[in-house]
């Protein structure tokens, strides 16, 4: 895995620990209509009609929508769980470090 991932999965992971994630796409959604969100992170290997809800409901609401080359298990394996479809950052600093990474 080249730097780049690497760095991207730490930071991950860090806003994981520091409690500044939402994780799941019902849960970001949601979270996105309250104006929580700042940036979301879709993993590659979404279906189709999820990643049509995660990017309608950040261009309505005006939201970064990142689409990584990371699968959903890798994405989940940095911040503990199986896997994990997409993840909304909520941290204005954690959202910079992120968006630098990808």
């Amino acid at each position: 895995m080249e730097t780049t991932n690497k760095q991207l999965l730490f930071s991950i992971g860090l806003a994981r620990k520091a409690g500044k994630m939402i994780v799941g796409t019902d849960a970001v959604c949601d979270e996105i209509r309250k104006r929580k969100v700042l940036i979301v992170l879709c993993a590659k290997d979404v279906s189709d009609n999820t990643k049509k809800k995660i990017s309608d409901c950040c261009t309505y609401h005006n939201v970064k929508l990142y689409c990584s080359d990371l699968s959903k298990n890798d994405l989940g394996h940095a911040i503990g769980k199986s896997y994990a479809a997409c993840v909304g950052i909520t941290d204005q600093n954690l959202s910079e470090l992120i968006s630098r990474n990808l």
